[in-house]
C-alpha cells in the first residue's frame, strides 16, 4: 500500500516536462503582451532611483563603472546574466530524482510566484537602469554577449520595461532555497544561498535591475513560500481523515 501511495503522489515526468516548459513559454508571451509602455516604465524608474538616493542605496551606476575596468568581469558577468536560470530546471530534476516527497511543493512554489510576477509586470512596469539611468553601459548588448545586442531592440514576444520586481534574482532565490531546504542539516548547506547573492551582483553591475528590483524578487520568494504552507496546513486541517473510517 506505500509504494502504492507514493506512486500516486509522484507527478509523472510526461506530465511535468511538457506542461512546465509549455507553461514558461506562456508566462513570457503573457508578460510581453502586458507591455504598458515607455512613459509609465520611466516615471516608475526615476521614482525608484528617488528612492534609492534617499536611502543611500543607489550603487548600480558605481558597480557598473567598476566592471567596465576589467574586460574578464564584463565576459564573465555577460555569461552569467544570460546562463543562471538554466539552474532552474536542473535544480527541479534533482528534486524530483532525489527529493521526490519535497518536489511538488517546491514546484508549487516555483510556479505560484512565476504566476505572481505577472500582475506586478502589469501594475509597476519599470524601465531597467540600462534604459533609464543616465551613465549606465549596457555592456552585454555593447560586446553582444550571447546574443545582448538583439536584447535591446523592442520586438514582439519581449517586454523589455518589466524589471520589477527581479526574476532573475527571485529564480535563483528559489534555488538556493530549494537546496538550502533540502541540505540544511549538512554544515555547508549555506554555500546555497550564494548562488542568489551572486545573481544580485550580477544584474546589478549589467544594468538590468535596481537594488529596490532584487528586494521584490527576494520579498516575492518568501511571501510565496508562507503562503503555499500555510494553504497545504490549510487544506491538510480540512481534509477528512479516512483512516478513521
Amino acid at each position: 500500500m506505500r509504494s502504492l501511495r507514493v506512486r500516486h503522489e509522484r507527478p509523472l515526468w510526461v506530465l511535468e516536462v511538457p506542461l512546465l516548459i509549455g507553461g514558461y513559454i506562456a508566462f513570457g508571451l503573457v508578460r510581453a503582451a502586458v507591455d504598458r509602455g515607455g512613459p509609465a516604465a520611466t516615471e516608475n524608474a526615476l521614482l525608484v532611483q528617488r528612492i534609492e538616493r534617499a536611502l543611500k542605496i543607489d550603487v548600480e551606476l558605481p558597480l557598473n563603472q567598476m566592471v567596465l575596468a576589467h574586460p574578464e568581469a564584463i565576459y564573465l558577468t555577460g555569461y552569467f546574466y544570460r546562463l543562471s536560470v538554466l539552474a532552474v530546471p536542473a535544480v527541479l530534476i534533482w528534486l524530483y530524482l532525489a527529493r521526490r516527497a519535497h518536489y511538488r511543493q517546491l514546484r508549487t512554489v516555483l510556479v505560484v510566484m512565476t504566476l505572481l510576477d505577472l500582475p506586478l509586470v502589469l501594475l509597476y512596469p519599470e524601465a531597467p537602469p540600462r534604459f533609464s539611468l543616465p551613465g549606465i553601459v549596457d555592456y552585454m548588448a555593447t560586446y553582444d554577449i550571447l546574443g545582448g545586442a538583439q536584447h535591446r531592440i523592442p520586438r514582439p514576444g519581449i517586454n523589455l520595461l518589466a524589471a520589477m520586481p527581479s526574476m532573475h534574482v527571485a529564480w535563483t532565490t528559489w534555488c538556493g532555497y530549494a537546496v538550502w531546504s533540502m541540505l540544511r542539516h549538512h554544515r555547508m548547506a549555506w554555500l546555497a544561498w550564494l548562488f542568489p547573492l551572486l545573481t544580485a551582483f550580477v544584474v546589478l553591475v549589467t544594468g538590468h535591475h535596481y537594488v529596490l528590483d532584487i528586494v521584490a524578487g527576494v520579498a516575492l520568494v518568501a511571501i510565496t513560500v508562507k503562503a503555499t504552507r500555510w494553504l497545504s496546513r490549510r487544506t491538510q486541517s480540512t481534509r477528512p481523515d479516512i483512516s478513521r473510517t
